[in-house]
């Protein structure tokens, strides 16, 4: 069976952090592990036009630090999924 990981992407004046975290509360109750780092993305900065997405490289760091993360998480939760 193949496992897929799953991330939340979002982006508005603030980042998206409010309704990411909103949603990381419902993830939890339904038992789906989360990561805690995230990318936040700005319409005002990381959007030209508020519609084409720049690619800026200050987000590499919290990119690379979210992926870490969903990389530890997933060895750690290996031995339940084979169960």
């Amino acid at each position: 069976m193949e496992r897929q990981g799953r991330c939340f992407v979002s982006y508005g004046g603030a980042g998206g952090a409010r309704a990411v975290e909103q949603l990381r509360l419902v993830m939890t109750e339904v038992q789906m592990a989360t990561v805690r780092n995230q990318v936040l993305l700005s319409m005002f900065t990381d959007f030209e036009n508020f519609s084409v997405f720049k690619r800026l490289p200050n987000h590499e760091k919290s990119v690379n630090a979210m992926f870490d993360q969903v990389n530890r998480l997933g060895g750690a939760l290996k031995a339940l999924r084979e169960k």
